[in-house]
């Protein structure tokens, strides 16, 4: 019998965005929420790990807690925290 590693990514959605272009998420207590609520939903699946990791976001204008401005030698590049959730 084999079994087969996945994981499923819980990232902050949009909730509202100006005329600007700035964009405001959500916080990463909510998106935990949507993570938990995946988990009593797929019960009958083994949880190996739950961790955040930081992802580089293509927006340029991001707004929230839970987003890091990164600068590089080319350019800035923002990063938006997302909750993984790895089972089998």
């Amino acid at each position: 019998m084999t079994n087969e590693i996945n994981y499923i990514d819980f990232e902050p959605q949009i909730l509202e965005k100006n005329f600007w272009g700035t964009k405001t998420y959500e916080t990463t207590a909510i998106v935990l929420e949507r993570a938990n609520e995946w988990v009593r939903k797929n019960y009958n699946r083994k949880i190996i790990n739950v961790e955040t990791i930081i992802v580089p976001k293509s927006s340029t204008s991001l707004k929230n807690t839970n987003t890091n401005k990164l600068n590089m030698q080319g350019g800035i590049v923002y990063m938006i925290e997302t909750i993984r959730v790895w089972y089998t």
